[in-house]
């Protein structure tokens, strides 16, 4: 039975460390990212994508 138990790391206050690292802005972000729908954080990752193509090197790709 023993030999069955799965052990997870833990990572006591490593996600608070990481948080505070973060500025208000960002943590606000982060929060209103995950209260989005699925097809909105879709949406959303498609126009980051577009956003920061760079438009010199897309002229050398053409």
């Amino acid at each position: 039975m023993l030999d069955r138990i799965k052990k997870e790391p833990v990572y006591v206050g490593f996600v608070d460390f990481e948080w505070q690292s973060l500025s208000s802005v960002e943590r606000r972000l982060i929060g209103l990212y995950r209260a989005l729908s699925e097809k909105e954080k879709t949406q959303i990752r498609r126009l980051s994508e577009v956003l920061a193509i760079n438009p010199t090197e897309t002229d050398k790709i053409s």
